[in-house]
C-alpha cells in the first residue's frame, strides 16, 4: 500500500500574532483533495514544534516548509536539523518567498533537498506524487534539488492564473481554528483574492517573483469562497492579504457589496496605498465599512515627499493624511507603515515623518503607525545600490535569520545612527500605542509602563529631543529581566 501522509510546518516570524497559515493551506488543499493525508504543524502555537513534527512524520512521503527572509529561518534549521538527524533519507522541500529568491543558497543548507520556486500548489502536489512513487524528480518543472552532490534545475514552470490554480478550499479543513482562537482571542483566518502589483516601489522584492503584473480572482469567486469560510467556520475577522485591494475599484466595490448580501456578519481588513483609498467618495468608504471592512493597513513609508519620489512610491504626504480622514469619516481603523533609514533619507526627511505620525493620531483617535528599518531584500530595486553602499549580504541560510525589519544595521546607519533611529521608534511605541492584528491584550505591568513613559515620549516626539535616552534603556533593562524573553520584542 503507498504512503499518503504528507507533513507541513510553518515557522514563527518571531511575532506574538500567530493566525492559520495561508501558504500551507493553499499548497495543502490540492493534496487533500487528492486524498493525501496532510498534516500541519504551526509553531506560532505549538510550544514543542520540534518534537511534535518529528511526532508526525513517521509514514510520511516528506516534509514541507514554507518561510519568508528573517526570523522564520531559525525554527526551519531547529526543525530541519532534528529531522535529518532522525529521518536521513525523508525529503525536505522548502518554499515560499525566501527560497524562490535564493533558491541556490538555501538549497546549500545541509537538511534541504528540495527548493520549490514562487507559486506551489501545482509544483509541490506533482513532486509528491513523484516521491510517492519513488520517480525521478528530473524534468519536473519549479524546482531545484540536489543530486550526488550536485545542484539540477528543473526546467522553469509558466505563472498560472489565480482563477486556474488547483483548489486550495480544501486546506482551510485542516485548521483548528479553536486553538488559534485559544492563543489570540480571535477567530479568524487569512485569505488572498489575487497574485502580484502593478507598482514598482524599490524597496519591494515583488517583482522578482511576480512580475509587474496583477493577476485577481474574479469578484464573484472571492465573494462566494469568503462566505463559505466565514459560515463553515464561525470566521469573526478575515485578512483579505492582496498586496493592492482597490486597484481595480469597480471589482473592489462588487466585492464589498457582495459580503453585504451575504448577511452574515464579520469583520475583514486589507492592506492598499494611501492614494487609492483617498479616491474613494465618503459614501464608498461608509459602505466598506457597513460591509465589515474594519481596518486598513498603508504602506505611507516616509513623511518627505522627496524621500517618497526617490522610492518610487507615486504618492505624496497629502494623500496620507487624505487616508487618515476618509478612514475617520466612515470609522474604519487606520494603520500606516513607515520605513527609518532609507538611502535618500535625511535628517530633514526623517523628522517630517515622525511629525507626520503625529499628525495622523492628532486626527484620528483610531490610527496606528508602525516603523520599520529598511531592509534591503534580493531581488528588489534597491538591492543593487544597497550593496553598493556597503551592505554584505549573508552568504548562508542560518546568516539571513536577523536580516529583519526591526533589527537590520545597515552599513549607512552603524553605530549611533542605529540606536538614534531604534530609541526614535521606542519613544514613538510609548507615546503613540498600536493595537495590533492578532494580538493579546497588553498586561497590566505594560499598560502602566505606557502610563508612565507616554508623556515623556510624547514632548521628546514633539521636540525632536532624543538625547540620553533613560526611557528607553530603562524599558529595555526590565524586559531582559523577564523570563523568557524573546529579543524581538525588545524593539
Amino acid at each position: 500500500m503507498s504512503q499518503k501522509k504528507v507533513v507541513l510546518f510553518f515557522p514563527s516570524y518571531a511575532s506574538r500574532e500567530a493566525s492559520p497559515p495561508l501558504a500551507l493551506i493553499a499548497i495543502a488543499g490540492p493534496l487533500v483533495r487528492e486524498g493525501y493525508q496532510v498534516e500541519i504543524v504551526d509553531s506560532a502555537i505549538e510550544p514543542n514544534f520540534v518534537e511534535e513534527v518529528l511526532a508526525r512524520l513517521d509514514g510520511a512521503i516528506c516534509l514541507g516548509i514554507s518561510l519568508i527572509t528573517g526570523p522564520m529561518i531559525r525554527d526551519t534549521l531547529a526543525v530541519g536539523r532534528a529531522v535529518k538527524a532522525r529521518y536521513p533519507d525523508l525529503p525536505i522541500v522548502l518554499g515560499g518567498w525566501h527560497p524562490s529568491i535564493l533558491p541556490e543558497q538555501t538549497l546549500q543548507a545541509d537538511f534541504v533537498d528540495v527548493v520549490v520556486l514562487r507559486q506551489g500548489e501545482e509544483t509541490f502536489r506533482e513532486l509528491v506524487s513523484r516521491l510517492e512513487n519513488q520517480e525521478s524528480l528530473e524534468g519536473l518543472p519549479g524546482i531545484l534539488y540536489k543530486q550526488g552532490g550536485d545542484i539540477v534545475h528543473g526546467p522553469s514552470r509558466p505563472y498560472t492564473g489565480v482563477a486556474h490554480l488547483p483548489d486550495r478550499m480544501p486546506g482551510y479543513d485542516l485548521i483548528d481554528y479553536d486553538r488559534y482562537e485559544r492563543a489570540t482571542g480571535l477567530r479568524w483566518v487569512m485569505y488572498s483574492a489575487s497574485h502580484g502589483c502593478p507598482f514598482n516601489c524599490s524597496y519591494c522584492s515583488n517583482a522578482s517573483v511576480y512580475g509587474r503584473n496583477l493577476d485577481v480572482l474574479p469578484p464573484e469567486v472571492v465573494v462566494d469562497q469568503v462566505t463559505y469560510l466565514v459560515r463553515k467556520y464561525n470566521i469573526r475577522l478575515l485578512g483579505l492579504i492582496d498586496d493592492i485591494f482597490f486597484a481595480f475599484m469597480d471589482r473592489s466595490l462588487q466585492i464589498a457589496e457582495g459580503f453585504l448580501r451575504s448577511g452574515l456578519k464579520f469583520e475583514w481588513y486589507i492592506q492598499d496605498r494611501a492614494d487609492s483609498w483617498s479616491r474613494l467618495t465618503s459614501e464608498q468608504a461608509r459602505m466598506y465599512a457597513r460591509s465589515g471592512l474594519s481596518r486598513i493597513h498603508f504602506g505611507a513609508e516616509s513623511g518627505s515627499d522627496e524621500v517618497l519620489r526617490s522610492i518610487e512610491k507615486k504618492s505624496d504626504v497629502t494623500r496620507t493624511l487624505e487616508a487618515v480622514d476618509r478612514c475617520k469619516e466612515a470609522g474604519i481603523r487606520a494603520s500606516f507603515g513607515f520605513i527609518f533609514g532609507l538611502p535618500d533619507e535625511r535628517e530633514e526627511d526623517l523628522r517630517m515623518t515622525v511629525d507626520l505620525i503625529r499628525e495622523i493620531h492628532t486626527r484620528y483617535d483610531r490610527a496606528d503607525c508602525y516603523t520599520n528599518l529598511f531592509t534591503p531584500y534580493p531581488g528588489s530595486p534597491l538591492w543593487p545600490r544597497s550593496i553598493e553602499l556597503g551592505l554584505d549580504p549573508p552568504k548562508t541560510l542560518e546568516e539571513w535569520i536577523d536580516f529583519y525589519p526591526r533589527l537590520t544595521v545597515l552599513p549607512w546607519l552603524n553605530g549611533g545612527a542605529h540606536r538614534r533611529l531604534q530609541a526614535i521608534r521606542q519613544y514613538l511605541r510609548f507615546g503613540f500605542p498600536q493595537i495590533r492584528v492578532g494580538e493579546h491584550p497588553h498586561t497590566w505591568r505594560h499598560r502602566l509602563a505606557l502610563n508612565v513613559l507616554g508623556p515623556p515620549s510624547r514632548w521628546r516626539v514633539r521636540h525632536h529631543r532624543y538625547g540620553l535616552p533613560w526611557e528607553v534603556r530603562g524599558y529595555q533593562t526590565l524586559q531582559r529581566l523577564k523570563a523568557g524573553l524573546n529579543v524581538y520584542e525588545r524593539y
